[in-house]
C-alpha cells in the first residue's frame, strides 16, 4: 500500500513538474510576439516629402529669420534626425544644419554664412525624396529638369568642376554630376 501512494505521489510530482514547464513556454511566446510588433512600428515612421521652392522651404521663408533655427526645424520634420553640426570648407569653418532619415540617409543641408552662424547661405538638397516646386529630384537627368522647367538654362562651373545650371529668374540651381569631363564646347551647348 505505502509503494501505491508512493507511485501516485511520484505520479503527481512528474506530472506538476510537467505542467510548469509548459507553462513557460507558453508564456515565453506572448512576450516574443510582442517584441516583434514593436519592432514593426517602430519601423513605420511618417516621414513627409521634403518640398523646396524659390522663397519657401516647406513652410519656412527663405532666408530665415537670422536666429536659431535648430528647434523649430527639429520639431517641425520629426521623424527626421534634425542636427547642428561645423562643415569645413577651403574658407573659414561654417555652421549647416542635417536634415537626415534614420539619422543616417542625408535629405538636405541648410549651410550658414561663416561670419554669421544664423544667415542662410545655401539650402543642398542631396536626396530623390525631396522634390522642388517644378517636379525635379536629384537623380533627373539633363533632359528631365529641362522638360520640367522649360527654360533655357545658363551653366557655371566653378574651380572644384562642379557645374551649375540656372536661369536668371530662379533661386534654385541644380548641380551636374556624372562621370564626364566637360570641354568650352560642352559647356556653351548642354544639349
Amino acid at each position: 500500500m505505502k509503494q501505491i501512494l508512493f507511485y501516485i505521489f511520484l505520479i503527481g510530482l512528474i506530472s506538476c513538474s510537467t505542467n510548469s514547464q509548459d507553462k513557460k513556454v507558453v508564456d515565453k511566446k506572448p512576450t516574443e510576439q510582442s517584441q516583434i510588433e514593436t519592432k514593426i512600428i517602430r519601423q513605420t515612421k511618417n516621414y513627409r516629402e521634403i518640398v523646396i521652392s524659390e522663397n519657401w522651404l516647406d513652410t519656412f521663408s527663405i532666408p530665415f529669420p537670422e536666429k536659431n533655427m535648430l528647434m523649430l526645424l527639429r520639431n517641425y520634420y520629426e521623424p527626421y534626425w534634425v542636427e547642428a553640426n561645423i562643415g569645413q570648407q577651403d574658407g573659414p569653418d561654417f555652421t549647416y544644419i542635417d536634415i537626415l532619415k534614420d539619422d543616417d540617409n542625408p535629405i538636405a543641408y541648410l549651410n550658414f554664412d561663416p561670419d554669421n552662424k544664423f544667415k542662410l547661405d545655401e539650402i543642398r538638397i542631396v536626396s530623390s525624396s525631396a522634390i522642388d516646386q517644378y517636379g525635379v529630384r536629384v537623380g533627373d537627368t539633363y533632359q528631365e529638369v529641362k522638360k520640367k522647367r522649360n527654360n533655357d538654362f545658363k551653366n557655371s562651373t566653378n574651380y572644384h568642376q562642379h557645374t551649375y545650371l540656372y536661369t536668371d529668374s530662379s533661386n534654385i540651381y541644380y548641380e551636374l554630376t556624372g562621370d564626364f569631363t566637360m570641354t568650352e564646347e560642352m559647356l556653351e551647348n548642354l544639349d
